[in-house]
């Protein structure tokens, strides 16, 4: 196995004679068997090794046990050996991020510090080919581009991955046939991040009923898709500069030269703005992709709110992408909802998350907070103001009641009705925020996952 790392490694020129590398090593069997193919590696090519360990301060005296194993397995291989250590949950709430995504970030402005540190060039981190599989079938259900499906790159910037070649079960095999020891986290096995059921229910049944080179496939798809992704940026930027500008704090893309490229090359454009404007595409989809470009044949005036604050306009022969004003969120505009996520419209702040329903669960009366049975939901959940053709099921045998009258029949005066907030399902009315639901979405015996809804914290 050391020489078809070997071989990977100069096939992607992760490294060079002299090099200083920073190994990211956890204690687990991916990282381990990394170190420990490194050192074997550095036989061939002569290279300089440092050990960074991570602990996260999740799994209490678990997590302690794994910083003591990776130093002494750093001193017992004489490398110099960091630890860094933080209360990542506090700092993924302190930040709004979840603990994966809050880790992943630590761990790198933990490699950062070393490589300032040691004048290092090189971070090698222990992705492998079963890594790349959940993160592209991950990106793939969360309605990912092309780049997100790409899945794991062998080398980004500095960054280097040189298990990405073989598979979990043979890192596992090779660290037993040498008697290599490692640490095992037990929350791997747990099934609370979506991650885990890919890796422990998903992989494996496709593995076992649909093609045991399920892992291969998915590794080579990722690579072409690569592949067309590169040839599609390449493509992209040609017209680029010629379709966005930078005016006022806003990136402004040009309809008369963007109407005339194909709809690929302008859905990337719209995504390369998009990431140009936020540094990333954080909580963007192919959904949101597909909204902005309907601006291009609607009418002037006409807005998208996106996540993170975002917000798509239509202007005169432009189509204007930027950070919404105060001003901005009490218009008569509509949002595209993921969830789970946090969007602001109309003066209101709305959370949306997922939870699975226990049987027997006990459904409270709240005004400002609702839970509706995900299942039922359609694909176009949207928050938006009243429109032609609303209306609601308002009882058990599924009878409906158009929104004008139920308006009527609550004597909302007619001024105000603009001013509701509606959560709807194409012209299906979920709830009208501060009133009623409709029966269709509410929770039963038969309810598997539940919609949370607060608005402003969820208070009454």
């Amino acid at each position: 196995m050391v020489n078809k790392v070997l071989k990977y490694i100069v096939e992607n020129r992760m490294l060079l004679p002299n090099d200083k590398v920073i190994v990211g090593v956890s204690g687990g069997a991916d990282s381990v068997c990394l170190l420990n193919i490194l050192l074997e590696v550095k036989k061939t090519i002569p290279i300089t090794l440092y050990v960074v360990h991570i602990e996260h301060g999740i799994r209490g005296i678990e997590s302690e046990k794994d910083a003591e194993f990776v130093e002494k397995m750093a001193l017992q291989y004489k490398l110099v050996f960091r630890r860094f250590s933080y209360d990542v949950a506090t700092e993924a709430k302190k930040n709004g991020l979840g603990t994966e995504e809050m880790g992943r970030i630590i761990r790198y402005q933990a490699f950062e510090n070393v490589r300032k540190e040691f004048d290092c060039n090189k971070i090698a981190v222990a992705h492998n080919k079963n890594d790349n599989a959940e993160t592209m079938l991950f990106n793939l259900f969360r309605g990912s581009g092309l780049k997100g499906l790409s899945g794991i790159l062998p080398v980004r910037f500095n960054i280097i991955r040189p298990l990405l070649c073989i598979e979990r079960k043979e890192i596992e095999t090779w660290l037993a046939e040498h008697n290599i020891a490692y640490r095992t986290d037990q929350t791997n096995f747990e099934e609370d991040y979506t991650r885990n059921r890919l890796r422990l229910n998903v992989l494996p049944y496709v593995q076992k009923n649909i093609n045991k080179q399920a892992l291969t496939h998915i590794d080579q798809a990722s690579r072409i898709i690569y592949e067309t992704w590169e040839y599609l940026e390449e493509e992209t930027d040609k017209v680029y500069s010629k379709c966005v500008l930078r005016k006022d704090e806003n990136m402004v893309i040009r309809i008369p030269e963007f109407i005339h490229v194909s709809d690929v090359i302008k859905k990337n454009i719209i995504r390369k703005c998009l990431e140009s404007y936020q540094k990333g595409l954080k909580d963007i989809t192919n959904k949101h992709i597909d909204c902005i470009l309907t601006l291009v044949n609607n009418h002037t005036g006409k807005s998208i709110h996106l996540p993170n604050t975002l917000q798509a306009s239509r202007g005169y022969n432009e189509i204007i992408i930027g950070f919404k004003s105060k001003a901005l969120l009490l218009e008569k505009e509509e949002i595209l909802i993921q969830a789970p996520g946090s969007y602001l419209f109309m003066g209101y702040k709305f959370e949306f998350s997922l939870e699975q329903y226990e049987k027997n669960q006990i459904i409270p009366e709240n005004i400002y907070t609702k839970w509706f049975d995900y299942d039922k939901i359609g694909n176009d959940l949207r928050l938006r103001t009243k429109e032609a053709g609303d209306y609601l099921v308002v009882n058990s045998c599924g009878g409906t009641k158009k929104l004008k009258s139920y308006f009527i029949d609550e004597k909302i005066e007619k001024e105000k009705r603009d001013s509701i907030p509606l959560l709807c399902d194409n012209n299906h009315i979920i709830w009208a925020v501060g009133y009623r639901i409709s029966e269709k979405y509410k929770i039963s015996l038969d309810t598997k996952k539940v919609l949370k809804v607060q608005v402003n914290g969820g208070k009454e």
